[in-house]
Formats: C-alpha cells, sequence, structure tokens
C-alpha cells in the first residue's frame, strides 16, 4: 500500500535509483536531485536545508514540504507542497510537484501520490492548491483533472529543465 512519508536515510538509495530513472530517462517535467550528488554523506548533508525550508526560513521562498512515496518498502515517487502563493509558485513550480519512478508509471501511482498530497495540504490550512502543468505533459493533467483540477488559464513560461513552454495552470479547491 502506498505512503507518503516524510524523507528518511532508510530510502536513500531508492531515491538515488529513481533520480536516476529521471535523469536517465530524460523527464524534463520535473527534476530531482542529480543522481550523482547522492552520496553515502546526502541525506545528513542536505537535512539541514530541508529542515530550514519546512520551517520558511529560505528567505523568499514558501514553505516546502518534501516526503517520498514507498510502497511495501520499494521507492515510488516523490511529493512537494509549498503553502505560500509567492511569485515563484505562481508562475513557476506551483504549490504541488509530483513525480513516480520512469519504471513504475502507468500503475496509478501519481493519481494515489497526489490524492493523499491534497490531504496533507488540507492539515497543513490550506483551502486550495495551484498545479503548474507543462501543457505537454498531459499524464500530469489528466491526473489533476481528475482529483478536481479546475483550469485557471495557460501561459507562457520559462525553466531550465523544459525551456519556453506552454503552462496550464489548475486551481484544487480543497
Amino acid at each position: 500500500m502506498l505512503k507518503l512519508i516524510k524523507r528518511s536515510q532508510e530510502y536513500v538509495s531508492g531515491y538515488r535509483e529513481y533520480c536516476r530513472e529521471l535523469f536517465d530517462n530524460n523527464v524534463i517535467y520535473f527534476r530531482p536531485t542529480d543522481p550523482k550528488l547522492i552520496d553515502d554523506e546526502w541525506f545528513g548533508k542536505t537535512k539541514e536545508w530541508y529542515d530550514k525550508k519546512e520551517n520558511g526560513q529560505i528567505p523568499g521562498r514558501s514553505a516546502s514540504f518534501h516526503f517520498w512515496a514507498v510502497d511495501d518498502e520499494k521507492f515510488i515517487g516523490e511529493f512537494q507542497l509549498r503553502t505560500e502563493f509567492t511569485p515563484e509558485v505562481m508562475s513557476d513550480i506551483g504549490s504541488i510537484g509530483y513525480a513516480v519512478r520512469v519504471s513504475e508509471q502507468g500503475k496509478g501511482y501519481g493519481t494515489e501520490i497526489l490524492k493523499q498530497g491534497l490531504l496533507i495540504a488540507k492539515e497543513h490550512g490550506m483551502s486550495k492548491v495551484l498545479l503548474n502543468i507543462n501543457d505537454k505533459n498531459v499524464v500530469s493533467a489528466h491526473v489533476c483533472e481528475k482529483l478536481g483540477g479546475e483550469l485557471m488559464d495557460k501561459i507562457q513560461a520559462y525553466n531550465n529543465s523544459e525551456g519556453h513552454h506552454i503552462m496550464r495552470r489548475y486551481w484544487i479547491y480543497l
């Protein structure tokens, strides 16, 4: 059974494999950590930074919560929640990001990750979330719409991994 958990040293090797699958398959819609950077010390070296993100202590950035999706001890993907609608959230990253490792796609995990993530957003006192989805990412748009996403608009966007693209912005009301 899939569950979203806080980042954990126990799953670092699974996270590394997940990142490697996304990088090796040139997935551009969600760029995780470069797998070359994930060594035996990575979790300890990044813990303080992630803690600061959750406490909203990174200047100019929304508080951000990171969860890993595991199913029967297997690393499946991740979920990220940003709780404030900063300019970066509105025009680039959205308040939710999620991804499924390539070898596990097409099995309903994306829907389940987002469904559980919406409950987490509600627990954080949010009444709505914004998902910003590349117009070419029809699978993610379908998942979003299936879980109540209402298309707000489509805008021109740019980021380093996707380049110039059309981005769909969806509200999901909780």
